[in-house]
């Protein structure tokens, strides 16, 4: 297999398997972790891709978890579903379970992933879907924007009001990156001036995102999870914005099982207070865990808490049973 480095957004995409779901659609997944352990779905961020589940791969091998990153439909190589919704996918994480005979399993909704957990945790039985968290997710477009850096609302309040104004920038984008032949730069290239611009602080992070993304194993699996997200074009993150930026389809308060909570008080992508309000319409089934990170130095420096809390929860729902 190439390095991951070297691969240019040309070359030949890998996926570790596909599911044709009953619609005909195809939904493309990698592994990462164990194997052979228990099975936990990751849903990948906004702009992600399958290939997101492996900066899990360490701490889930160590717990016995296998990772299951899927491609949302229009991404990487899932086939597209126009006017998709946060529960139609729901339905196809249970199809892709049931493809690989999986009987009970958990899901994981990390940034832009979130509202599609929360609609798991709505609608997959509990004796199937055996846990859920969502980490630093994304909430429903009604709960506050509060906390949440500018650039983020803009995008976010766009999608909203602007949609067709989005559609021509990132079309516009998409074609300028096309002429000036960027779409084809290679990873190596990328990594030098992504590292160029964080090591002079010209990229807005906060400092322990900064301090992540100074990680060169970390920073390659970002940049390759972007690149495979648009393999198919601006149209699947143009689905993507519709979706998140639309209602959710059922109440935050009709999910009758409890949700685990990850958020990080120094978070500017995902707020603090997105949690703290999910967890608030949650009630009694909301467990929130509020932890000294920001975005992504959530994702990496609490693997393993978040996994183990996961496994926990899952072991527990199965002895109530």
């Amino acid at each position: 297999m190439p390095s991951p480095i070297t691969d240019s957004i040309a070359s030949e995409p890998i996926a570790d398997g596909t599911c044709t779901l009953n619609d005909g659609r195809r939904i493309a997944y990698n592994f990462s972790g164990a194997m052979h352990g228990y099975p936990v779905f990751h849903l990948h961020g906004w702009p992600g891709s399958r290939t997101e589940g492996s900066l899990f791969d360490l701490q889930a091998a160590e717990l016995g978890v296998r990772i299951i990153a899927i491609d949302r439909p229009g991404i990487g190589l899932s086939t597209p579903h126009s006017q998709r919704t946060v529960l139609d996918h729901a339905l196809d994480i249970r199809q892709v379970a049931k493809h690989l005979s999986i009987k009970e399993y958990s899901v994981m909704g990390v940034s832009g992933g979130g509202q599609y957990a929360l609609a798991c945790a709505f609608l997959i039985p509990p004796e199937e879907l055996r846990s859920v968290a969502l980490v630093c997710g994304q909430g429903p477009v009604e709960v506050s924007l509060r906390g949440m850096k500018w650039g983020n609302q803009m995008v976010v309040r766009g999608f909203q009001y602007f949609p067709t104004l989005i559609l021509l920038l990132m079309h516009g984008t998409s074609w300028i990156l096309k002429v000036s032949t960027m779409n084809r730069t290679s990873n190596e290239r990328i990594f030098e001036t992504f590292q160029t611009l964080n090591r002079w602080s010209l990229l807005g992070l906060v400092e322990k995102d900064r301090q992540v993304f100074a990680k060169p194993d970390t920073l390659l699996v970002v940049i390759t999870s972007v690149r495979e997200h648009f393999r198919q074009g601006v149209e699947g993150c143009l689905a993507e914005g519709r979706v998140t930026t639309s209602t959710l389809g059922f109440e935050i308060q009709d999910i009758k099982r409890n949700v685990r909570l990850w958020y990080g008080r120094k978070d500017t992508d995902v707020p603090a207070t997105i949690g703290e309000e999910i967890a608030r319409q949650l009630g009694k089934n909301a467990t929130l865990r509020l932890e000294d990170e920001s975005h992504l130095s959530l994702v990496i420096n609490q693997q393993r808490p978040i996994l183990q809390d996961l496994l926990r929860s899952a072991m527990r729902r199965s002895l109530l049973q």
